[in-house]
């Protein structure tokens, strides 16, 4: 466009008008000067005229433009944004902690087209670990994303698939879990994942050297397990900060207080021959009790439920069975107090498994069934996806227990044996392993 087009299209007429008004005068001023200032005729004086006019009417046009606040600049149109399917990571790294490694770290990221949602800075010795929640497009593998780190200046990069409700803030996610731990909605295995994210957890007798309970080294800590025992926290390629140790340890410390000062809570049941039950969560003070519930069963019952003789032989191997790690003990009770029949769940990530025990002259009441009912109920509250039993194909009893539970007959894995499950659906608001 050029800058005659450019003021037309702007409506500014003030050049041509000036050109025009001088047009004019000169006109009239030359024709005043050949007929002489003592003519009679009128033609030069209108020419002056108008010219004068004109040029009153271009200088009235500048000086209002001159007044008149600038028009804004033109917006250029703004592209169409185009959706992108994204994927939230959760990464650690290592960097030593100098000027600008953070905005080398975060222009990394930003050339991958990753869009920082949170950040956590853990002081280390000789540096720090950065921890941080990214929406990455799907595209970008988990060896782009820590190539872009390592390239950045990072160092002992770890990379894992990250869930929604990691987005909370730290302590918000804390406090969460410190409630689900003592209103029974979860487990400290469980939490203890929830809030350090990927780690492998394993129960032990006995600490291993050169661990001792209640401290960590490098990409392993040793913590006290509540129902007796130890946990060891390992994580594969990257190593706890002093602050993750802490909050690990305030969370077995937290399970710990909740096993000793929070009551169980006990559910009052009733057999088809109308006898009361209490069903309630056991615990390693129920070791007597529960012997002794062994001692009653007949050998035929303990092999269905074990496929063995029964538990692993000596008082470690009743206390696992009453307090894992990883799972969920009920006992229901008689009038007397005496114990007549045992469910366990274990679980470990989305999937878990229960198993019955009943004392022999108390099966066929419904005892199973009230068991069966309340696991079911708990592996819902812990978000358990899919609920699985093995039971031996002649066990007809427990195979009408299990499908009062809603668990279906799926296949035989073994000779002899039926394999059970269960899709269940978790409820709004239950943790994540």
């Amino acid at each position: 466009m050029t800058s005659r087009q450019h003021r037309h299209a702007r409506g500014d007429w003030t050049r041509e008008l000036i050109e025009l008004a001088a047009l004019f005068l000169a006109a009239g001023a030359a024709n005043l000067l050949v007929t002489g200032m003592q003519s009679q005729a009128r033609g030069p004086l209108v020419l002056l005229s108008i010219g004068a006019v004109l040029l009153v009417v271009a200088a009235g046009r500048w000086w209002w433009r001159r007044q008149r606040p600038p028009a804004p600049p033109a917006v250029a149109p703004v592209p169409e944004v185009v959706s992108m399917q994204q994927t939230l990571w959760r990464l650690r790294a290592s960097v030593t902690d100098t000027p600008g490694r953070l905005a080398r770290l975060a222009g990394g990221l930003a050339a991958l087209g990753a869009d920082i949602r949170t950040m956590q800075v853990h002081p280390v010795a000789g540096g720090v670990v950065d921890e941080v929640l990214l929406h990455v497009p799907t595209r970008v593998s988990r060896r782009e994303l820590i190539a872009a780190v390592e390239a950045a200046g990072g160092h002992d990069v770890t990379a894992a698939r990250a869930d929604v409700r990691e987005l909370d803030d730290v302590p918000t996610r804390t406090a969460n879990l410190a409630i689900d731990l003592v209103n029974g909605r979860t487990g400290l295995v469980r939490a203890l994942r929830a809030l350090l994210g990927q780690v492998e957890v394993h129960w032990q007798e006995e600490p291993e050297a050169p661990l001792e309970i209640g401290s960590f080294t490098g990409g392993a800590m040793c913590l006290a397990d509540p129902g007796g025992g130890v946990l060891v926290l390992e994580r594969p390629g990257g190593a706890f900060t002093p602050a993750e140790f802490a909050r690990a340890r305030a969370m077995a410390d937290l399970a710990e207080c909740c096993r000793t000062r929070v009551r169980p809570r006990s559910d009052a049941a009733r057999t088809s021959d109308g006898v009361d039950l209490t069903i309630r969560p056991a615990d390693r003070a129920d070791l007597d009790l529960v012997s002794a519930f062994h001692a009653r069963c007949s050998s035929a019952a303990r092999y269905r439920r074990y496929f063995s003789p029964g538990p692993a032989p000596g008082e470690r191997g009743l206390q696992r069975l009453l307090t894992p790690a990883l799972g969920r003990s009920l006992l229901a009770l008689a009038p007397g107090g005496e114990v007549v029949g045992m469910g366990n769940l274990m679980y470990d990530g989305d999937s878990g498994e229960l198993a019955l025990l009943v004392r022999d002259d108390w099966q066929r009441q419904g005892v199973g069934t009230v068991l069966v009912r309340k696991l079911v109920e708990q592996a819902e509250e812990l978000g358990i996806g899919t609920l699985t039993a093995h039971t031996h194909v002649d066990n007809t009893a427990i195979a009408r227990t299990l499908r009062g539970g809603g668990l279906k007959l799926v296949g035989a894995p073994e000779p002899g044996e039926w394999s059970w499950s269960r899709e269940l659906r978790p409820k709004a608001g239950s943790p994540v392993s």
